[in-house]
């Protein structure tokens, strides 16, 4: 079944999500579409609170079998085609608008009130002092967007996730990254350890490019490596948990238990975390106009350029280890083009290849 479209009241409706926000039942197929459609976590989170909600309130005086035909109304009614206006009955009316409000109100709630003692939002208020400030960057749209930090490493956001980080990553402050969600880092190398906490991991990088996934609901958090090498340790230090990952490995951290696992990227189980494609960026005579498309698709980034005069020009380069600026930089150096960037809008001219 297809989830991408789907919004809050038809995960309300759907009795195997209903079974599971209930009771448990199929969990590892719910948590595993909650991983693989990360813009749906809204209409998950929220279609959670409002089953949790109802199942904690009174029936309204009404019998088993009523309740049971509201719901079955409800279904039917949003996929069928639309019908002649009818007065409906006083106690049908009450009862609809009983439930219509229960649903509005808990949506409303849930917004207003989104929880922020994650492990995430503590973290960041235990690293941030008056010397040491953050800026927090958010990827509210359902596509990939690139946050380029200030020492010149770059990060990758997937939808809904969010980073924190130092307003001065370089000179007297520490390079430490928060994360909370998704999110694909490239770190320029520096002989100032370059820091990401997710969760109860703790990743020690100086230059590397990896794929993290701690989302705060999750039971697990992963790190999948690229190129180069990460330490990683847990927090708070309840054991000797460490572990070493080189390029083409992966950990994963049972938040529970803090046991941490190293697999090779081949390995994927079921209960396991989905782990984001790694695009390479090894190049061999390659036209130049398909180089671009998979810097806009890997990057989220919007490029202009003149199709017509970079027609005839190729690149053979190999940039897995290059943050995207780098990246952009050495391309145009090898294309004689300029680059401008600005935001997620990245311009190049050029006079054309011969």
């Amino acid at each position: 079944m297809d989830y991408s479209n789907f919004d809050t009241a038809d995960f309300v409706t759907d009795d195997s999500f209903v079974a599971w926000v209930k009771y448990g039942e199929n969990a590892a197929h719910w948590e595993s579409i909650a991983r693989n459609f990360p813009g749906q976590r809204a209409a998950i989170l929220q279609a959670r609170a409002i089953i949790l909600a109802a199942s904690q309130l009174p029936a309204f005086g009404l019998k088993e079998n009523v309740d049971a035909a509201i719901w079955q109304n409800i279904r039917e009614s949003m996929d069928a085609p639309p019908q002649p206006v009818r007065r409906l009955r006083p106690w049908y009316m009450a009862a609809a608008a009983v439930l219509m409000a229960l649903v509005a109100t808990t949506i409303m709630w849930y917004t207003m009130h989104k929880p922020d003692h994650s492990a995430y939002h503590e973290l960041v208020a235990k690293a941030e002092t008056a010397k040491n400030t953050f800026v927090e960057s958010i990827n509210k749209g359902r596509k990939p967007e690139t946050v380029s930090l200030p020492d010149g490493s770059s990060v990758v956001l997937q939808p809904g996730a969010r980073i924190s980080y130092s307003t001065c990553l370089t000179g007297k402050c520490h390079r430490q990254v928060y994360l909370s969600g998704a999110a694909f880092f490239e770190v320029k190398r520096n002989i100032e350890p370059f820091v990401v906490y997710a969760n109860e991991m703790v990743i020690n990088v100086l230059g590397t490019s990896f794929m993290v996934r701690a989302y705060d609901e999750d039971t697990l958090v992963s790190v999948a490596v690229k190129t180069g090498k990460i330490a990683i340790s847990i927090q708070p230090k309840a054991n000797d948990a460490r572990a070493n990952l080189s390029a083409n490995q992966q950990a994963i951290l049972k938040r529970s238990t803090h046991a941490l696992d190293v697999l090779p990227m081949s390995v994927a189980g079921s209960a396991q975390p989905t782990i984001t494609e790694l695009y390479s960026f090894v190049f061999a005579d390659a036209p130049a106009d398909s180089v671009l498309t998979l810097l806009e698709k890997a990057y989220g980034v919007h490029i202009s350029y003149d199709k017509n005069l970079m027609a005839g020009c190729r690149l053979t380069a190999s940039l897995d280890d290059e943050p995207l600026k780098e990246k952009l930089k050495l391309i145009c150096q090898a294309l004689e083009a300029n680059c401008t960037i600005d935001g997620n809008e990245i311009t190049i001219t050029t006079k054309g290849c011969h």
